[in-house]
C-alpha cells in the first residue's frame, strides 16, 4: 500500500484522517512506500483503542526504543501515557501486544513517532522511516525475507555498543538510512567474502549488489557515513563502498 505523503505532512486533521481511514477495520497495518511517486518514507500504523473489538489483533501497548542522550532504552506506549507524541524513535523491536500477550514484531532503523488520541479515544499512532520497516514475527502477519538478516546486523552492532568505548554514541548519532546503508553494506561485504555462502544465498546476494548500486547513487552522502560507522565501531573489513 503507498501513501500520499502531503496527506500526512499538511495538519493533524489530515494525519488523523488518513490513519483512521487505514485502521477503521485493522488494528495495525504496515504501509510501504511508492518509489514510483517519490515516496520513500513507510508507515508503521496502529491503533490502541479504549475497549477491544474481537474483530482483529487489537494492540494495548507497543514497545520501541528510544535514544537518551548517547544511550538507547526501553520505552512503551498505552492507553496510560500522556498524549499527543512527537518525537524520534531508535533502531531495534517495536513489539505490539494484545490483551491476550499475543505479539507482532517488527524491525526498524529508527525513525519518527506520531501518536494522538481521537474524540472517540482512540490512540492512533505512527512510527514512521525513510529505511525499511519490517515484519518480523507474529500472531497476524509472515516474516519479511530480509528480517532474519536485519536482526542478525542489529545483534552484531551490540557487541562493539558493549565493548568499544563510544560506541554506543557513534550508533545513537547515526541516521536511520545511515544505519540502513550501514547494514546493505555489511551484507554484501559479508557474502563477496566467502563464495560458497555466495552461491548459497543468491537472491541475497543479487539483492544486496541492486541495492548497493542504488543507494549510492541517491544516497552518496548517506553510504559515506555507514562506512566511516563501521569502521568506528570495528565491523568493517577492507570495503567501504559498493
Amino acid at each position: 500500500m503507498s501513501v500520499d505523503q502531503g496527506s500526512v505532512r499538511s495538519g493533524d486533521a489530515r494525519w488523523l484522517e488518513w490513519v483512521g481511514r487505514l485502521l477503521a477495520s485493522l488494528g495495525f497495518e504496515l504501509v510501504e512506500p511508492d518509489p514510483t511517486r517519490g515516496d520513500d518514507i513507510g508507515h508503521l500504523l496502529a491503533a490502541l483503542r479504549p475497549q477491544p473489538t474481537l474483530q482483529h489483533f487489537d494492540a494495548e501497548s507497543i514497545d520501541y526504543w528510544i535514544t537518551d542522550g548517547a544511550r538507547g532504552r526501553a520505552a512503551r506506549l498505552d492507553r496510560e501515557s500522556r498524549f499527543p507524541v512527537a518525537s524520534d524513535y531508535a533502531w531495534g523491536r517495536i513489539v505490539l501486544t494484545d490483551r491476550l500477550v499475543v505479539k507482532n514484531e517488527f524491525l526498524s532503523f529508527g525513525g519518527t513517532l506520531r501518536a494522538q488520541e481521537t474524540a472517540d479515544g482512540t490512540v492512533l499512532v505512527d512510527f514512521s522511516s525513510n529505511a525499511p520497516i519490517l515484519r518480523w514475527s507474529g500472531h497476524s502477519q509472515s516474516t519479511d525475507p530480509l528480517a532474519a538478516e536485519v536482526g542478525a546486523f542489529f545483534a552484531r552492532i551490540k557487541v562493539p555498543i558493549d565493548f568499544v568505548p563510544g560506541a554506543e554514541a557513534f550508533v545513537s548519532r547515526a541516521a536511520p538510512r545511515v544505519l540502513y546503508c550501514a547494514f546493505i553494506q555489511h551484507v554484501r561485504e559479508r557474502l563477496t567474502q566467502k563464495r560458497t555462502l555466495r552461491e548459497a544465498n543468491r537472491r541475497l546476494a543479487d539483492w544486496s549488489a541492486h541495492e548497493s548500486q542504488r543507494i549510492e547513487a541517491s544516497a552518496r552522502g548517506d553510504w559515506t557515513a555507514a562506512a566511516e560507522l563501521r569502521r568506528q565501531l570495528g565491523t568493517s573489513g577492507a570495503t567501504g563502498g559498493g
